[in-house]
């Protein structure tokens, strides 16, 4: 998971790194601290009761789906027989004539079988990417308040994302000592409670 502006990470860095020198001019050091939050954000509990839920709710959708196209073929497959008897010249004319209006009133219902499930698709797509999006953005907020408060507990100074990288795609924290990984003690701080809004299978 990549979180904010790469440039932004590292123009932090880089302010982060002069307010020390500054810091320490004053004879007082710095604390920092480093967390990766892609590893925060797939182990947080909330991450993965959010997919189990985008899942069971693709799958409605999926069986929604179904019941459309079953419909479909049902259409196609009364349009195609309609046809067939329209072209059957061991009937009258009449008869034929008669086949061939039903056939045309079939293909519209064909028609318009399949426009409904083109939108259906459309619509339930867009709902599935917003649910995505807002759930995303809550558990990105809930955990970047997670790491602020225990860095405010911990009297840190200033934390930086160990996970993301520049434009370049190289890591925008090339080296820093596992000693500053506050990553396992943030998973466990947010994980905390989760046995009670984890549902029993």
């Amino acid at each position: 998971m990549k979180i904010g502006g790469r440039q932004v990470v590292m123009a932090s860095a880089l302010v982060i790194l002069a307010a020390a020198g500054t810091v320490a001019a004053q004879d007082r050091d710095m604390r920092l601290a480093f967390v990766r939050l892609d590893r925060v954000f797939s182990e947080y509990y909330k991450t993965r009761l959010a997919d189990t839920r985008l899942k069971a709710q693709a799958e409605e959708f999926n069986k929604e789906r179904q019941g459309l196209i079953a419909e479909f073929q049902k259409l196609q497959t009364e349009y195609n027989a309609l046809r067939e008897e329209a072209l059957n010249t061991a009937l009258s004319e009449e008869v034929r004539a008669q086949k061939r209006s039903l056939a045309e009133e079939k293909l519209l219902g064909v028609r318009e079988q399949e426009a409904r499930i083109k939108r259906f698709d459309e619509l339930r797509s867009k709902q599935i990417e917003d649910q995505t999006r807002r759930m995303r953005r809550n558990i990105v907020e809930e955990i970047r308040e997670a790491v602020r408060e225990y860095a405010r507990a911990q009297g840190f100074d200033a934390v930086l994302d160990a996970s993301g990288q520049t434009l370049n795609g190289v890591e925008s924290v090339v080296f820093f000592s596992e000693k500053l990984d506050i990553t396992a003690a943030v998973i466990e701080a947010i994980n905390k409670g989760a046995e009670a809004e984890t549902p029993t299978p």
